[in-house]
């Protein structure tokens, strides 16, 4: 729920869709800020005027009455807002009659509350999810900006104190817990542990999980040393023997391994099971055929509990495997998108520490996985696999592993290659299930004959049994012996194993509100892995706080679960198969498909315009004005929305060609493609795109330009992706389809020749591409329909060109025509980017301080556009300009800033170029410990995306580790710390 009124900054009110923060003077902000703080509380006038008012030389000659005259002014703005927010005054006190979780404030402490609770629950990645969400709200703003007194400022250190700090001890100490250590050491960076020690408990953890002992050690004789100082006896003694617990405990983590410098030690392991019942002779089969790296299959029928066997397992093992877990949904048997090898090997080389979107063919990204696991002792699940082809590609990379793989499948292709090991998981016996279902009932059932008809009717199936004794368990004074009479009067306990789930579903279904009863048999209609609150709401047409309440109602009966964040679900894939075939009406069933793909359209094209205003827009048609698509308040969030909704969108679009709704399936690879593309994400975008593109066939002739438009995006992605005949063939029919179709279409075929001249550019081809460079800017300007930014990109494109090609006067001339267009046109985004690239060619100049002014300059708008990780580039090459004139302790910052920056955003040809211009500056400073890290994290690096690079690098290495004679790898981190 967005905040009516914030304290976070300037005092605000929401008014429509923003928040206002100059609805009134400075003085009447300050007003409200004060009452804020108290909602609901009534506040004499003397007290609120010390909040207002700095101190008795700004105090009006009559506060009071001055006091009263505000309130009046502020009721005014107030009936500005949607629902009226009354001010009370009353015998000499105000008193604002407002809900506390309406005010930002307190939306940040209810977010940590409720983290604390799902902590408690052992829930630690919602947890995360949820306190990160907190500090999305509090940001870096000040409270109470507006107040200056002294009032004031002692509130903003209480909340400080006990608000704000604590909540950073929750989010470190959740970190920790999931294994992201450096995330750590990133938020406390610049926090003062003397004003909370126990935030230096915190630091001294992550750094001896990433065995940086010489690090810890030192922090923590510095900090005791402190507490000695102060004469604060008890915190040094509690610090010593937390010191002494972690050096004891022998803590390892995310430990860079040797050879593998900044790999890190995965833990993707979901969440165990709190209660597991059964099965203890299969634990045995599978600690033995686990004592060796090969492939175990785990197979069983839907619902019989193979993912929590595996789960379960491997949290009590995961000792035996000492360089983590890699764990992966594959989703095979969902009626959605099912995972394929690449997106595996992307999200094992992320857990790995490795960015995916370093290496761009995805050849090289299993080549690289396969490297990096090679002789380590790593866990890795494949769950919810389809059929043998699916990970057919994948096994071969984990030749050194324990791969454990469960199916409804017994996957028999793997026999002849792989010779796997099978454990095949029944239904639960009579027992069992009687302990299953008694310890979910509770007491009343223990020992009670009738569980005994209870569990026939659910066949063993675990995923029933907790369906039905949770249907149970929420009618406690109804006897057990009425339930089994219940059943046996429907005919549910002789039902067979295919039709005794069902039944007991429909029971579960049956108990809820009609309401959740109506949502569970819409929401089968999605066919993507996960649903939210907006989705839900947009299918069935009812407002969102309904839906939400129906959704936590489903979610209570077990018949949907959390999906890691509060507004996401899903629906285990037996319930999904039931919920389907719930929908009998096709016409209905169209109706509600329809309003789906509205809704994903229509927040498509908003994501698309709030991150890609300048460009082009794609034509969507008319949705229905019921489809209530989702408003970005900003780019991030428009990101956000896209990231999460990947796997669905794949699944929405092939739903959208399945149903014939073919513009659907056009349109929405085009909005978020390119959204995904500044992800790294060309694996999923080219899916969405081929999948319009055979979706455009069946519209024929008339959309020929729909067509060319995506074929001229797949051939912009694979030039991403360096595969450059398929771009070129693709670009190349891009071309003809848009030379075929009706209309002017010169800027279209400007854009292809712009494409097909990086082609040329990128494969050696520098003067022709020169030449379509500047044939496609020519075309674009001669085309009668202005478009300024995408001439800005024409241009510096065509610059850089001219640079490759050594002619540094033609280069400069397009990129200070691209900078004037640019500032013309108010597009302060170009304008950073070409400063950038102004501050690289005078640098290549060897006008030192030319390039320095350039690129500060485009720093200083990055900063201000938030872009990490232009800002990450930029101060890389600030660093090489630094270095260059001999300025050592600037270029020393610009680095570490640069490979901070650079290493969040996932630019990591430029986090390497920082890593060497820092072993640089390092050498000559004479600190070579730190100079040997760099160069191992930079060779690493340029391994995947220079070779001829790494090989100097290398070389550089082992002359400094011969200078110095120390040994080959290092495990702490001397390079990033800022004071040695």
């Amino acid at each position: 729920m967005d905040a009516r009124f914030t304290i976070f900054g300037q005092t605000g009110m929401r008014v429509g869709g923003t928040v206002d923060t100059q609805w009134g003077p400075l003085k009447l902000r300050a007003m409200l800020g004060a009452l804020l703080v108290h909602p609901r509380v009534p506040v004499p006038a003397a007290e609120l005027a010390d909040w207002v008012w700095v101190d008795e030389s700004d105090l009006p000659q009559n506060p009071a009455q001055t006091l009263y005259s505000y309130s009046w002014r502020i009721r005014r703005a107030l009936e500005l807002m949607q629902d009226r927010v009354e001010l009370v005054v009353a015998n000499g006190t105000y008193t604002l009659r407002v809900d506390r979780e309406s005010v930002d404030y307190f939306q940040f402490r209810g977010h940590v509350d409720r983290a604390r609770a799902l902590v408690r629950r052992g829930d630690h990645q919602q947890a995360l999810d949820v306190i990160r969400g907190a500090f999305s709200i509090w940001g870096d703003q000040r409270p109470l900006d507006d107040l200056g007194s002294g009032r004031a400022e002692a509130w903003r250190r209480r909340a400080r104190l006990n608000v704000l700090l604590p909540a950073y001890n929750l989010l470190c100490g959740e970190y920790l817990v999931m294994g992201d250590y450096h995330e750590v050491l990133e938020v406390l960076e610049d926090l003062d542990h003397r004003e909370y020690p126990a935030l230096l408990k915190r630091r001294l953890e992550a750094l001896y999980r990433l065995s940086r002992t010489e690090e810890a050690t030192e922090l923590f004789f510095s900090a005791y040393k402190g507490f000695k100082a102060d004469v604060n006896e008890a915190a040094a003694a509690d610090l010593r023997e937390f010191h002494n617990r972690l050096k004891e405990n022998g803590v390892t983590g995310s430990r860079p391994r040797e050879g593998t410098a900044g790999v890190l030690v995965p833990q993707q392991l979901p969440l165990d099971v709190p209660v597991f019942v059964g099965h203890e002779e299969k634990f045995a089969e599978l600690d033995a055929a686990a004592a060796h790296p090969g492939v175990v299959v785990i197979d069983g029928v839907g619902g019989v509990g193979k993912t929590a066997f595996t789960v379960h397992w491997c949290h009590a093992r995961r000792r035996r495997f000492p360089d983590g877990v890699l764990f992966v949904d594959l989703q095979g048997f969902s009626d959605g998108a099912v995972v394929d090898a690449s997106f595996v090997v992307d999200r094992f080389l992320q857990g790995l520490g490795v960015p995916p979107d370093r290496i761009t063919n995805p050849d090289h990204r299993a080549a690289k996985l396969q490297s990096v696991l090679s002789g380590r002792k790593v866990l890795v699940v494949l769950d919810n696999v389809r059929n043998t082809a699916q990970i057919h590609p994948l096994l071969p990379l984990f030749s050194s592993s324990v791969v454990i793989v469960t199916s409804r499948s017994r996957l028999s292709g793997l026999s002849a290659r792989f010779a796997p090991q099978r454990i095949s998981i029944g239904p639960l016996g009579q027992e069992d299930s009687g302990a299953l279902l008694a310890d979910r009932i509770g007491e009343r059932a223990r020992g009670r004959a009738e569980l005994v008809e209870l569990t026939r009717a659910c066949q063993g199936l675990p995923i029933v049994l907790k369906v039905l004794a949770n249907h149970i368990a929420q009618r406690p004074a109804v006897p057990l012996g009425e339930f089994v009479k219940h059943f046996r009067e429907r005919g549910v306990l002789d039902l067979d194993a295919t039709h005794g789930p069902r039944a007991v579903f429909m029971q579960s279904l049956r108990a809820l509100d009609p309401e959740a009863s109506v949502l569970f048999r819409i929401i089968g209609v999605h066919p993507g892995p996960s649903i939210t609150v907006d989705v839900a709401a947009a299918m069935t047409k009812l407002p969102r706080l309904r839906v939400h309440a129906a959704l936590d109602a489903l979610t209570e009966a077990h018949l949907l679960e959390q999906a890691g964040e509060l507004d996401r679900f899903k629906l285990h894939d037996l319930l999904r198969e039931f919920s389907a075939g719930l929908l009998d009406d096709a016409r209905e069933r169209a109706a509600i498909e329809l309003r789906l793909l509205d809704h994903y359209l229509r927040t498509a094209d908003h994501a698309d315009q709030m991150m890609l205003p300048a460009m082009v827009r794609v034509p969507i048609g008319d949705a229905e004005q019921d489809a209530n698509g989702i408003e970005f308040e900003n780019a991030a969030a428009a990101r956000r929305w896209c990231t999460a909704e990947t796997q669905n969108l794949i699944a929405l679009v092939r739903l959208a060609f399945h149903a014939g709704h073919y513009e659907h399936a056009v349109a929405i690879p085009q909005l978020v493609g390119e959204i995904l593309l500044r992800q790294g994400n060309t694996v999923e975008v080219l899916t969405l795109l081929h999948a319009g593109l055979a979706a455009a066939k069946f519209l024929g002739a008339s959309a020929e330009e729909e067509t060319s438009a995506l074929l001229l995006q797949i051939g912009f992605t694979y030039l991403l992706r360096q595969e450059y005949a398929r771009a070129e063939h693709h670009v190349h029919l891009a071309h003809l389809g848009f030379a075929r179709a009706e209309g002017d279409q010169r800027i279209a075929i400007a854009a292809c020749l712009h494409t097909g001249a990086r082609i040329l550019v990128a494969t050696g081809g520098v003067l022709m591409g020169i030449d379509s460079h500047e044939r496609a800017l020519l075309m674009l300007r001669q085309s009668g329909s202005p478009a300024p930014s995408m001439e800005v990109h024409f241009l510096y494109r065509t610059g850089e060109a001219y640079k490759n090609a050594f002619e540094y006067a033609r280069a400069a001339s397009y990129y200070h025509e691209a900078l004037a267009l640019s500032r013309e046109i108010g597009d302060e985004a170009s304008e950073a980017t070409v400063l950038h690239l102004l501050g690289a060619l005078s640098f290549a100049r060897e006008h030192t301080a030319e390039a320095c002014e350039f690129a500060e300059a485009s720093l200083l708008k990055h900063a201000r556009l938030h872009a990490v990780g232009n800002a990450g580039e930029v101060c890389a090459l600030l660093s090489e300009v630094q270095l260059d004139a001999g300025r050592l302790f600037e270029a020393k910052q610009y680095a570490r800033q640069a490979i901070r920056l650079c290493g969040r955003a996932g630019a990591s040809l430029h986090e390497a170029r920082a890593l060497h211009v820092l072993s640089k500056t390092l050498v000559r400073l004479g600190r070579f410990d730190g100079a040997i890290e760099a160069l191992e994290r930079a060779q690493v690096i340029f391994s995947d995306l220079d070779p001829e690079r790494a090989e100097l690098v290398a070389e550089e290495l082992r002359g400094v580790q011969a200078e110095v004679a120390l040994p080959a790898a290092r495990t702490d981190s001397p390079a990033l710390d800022r004071d040695r």
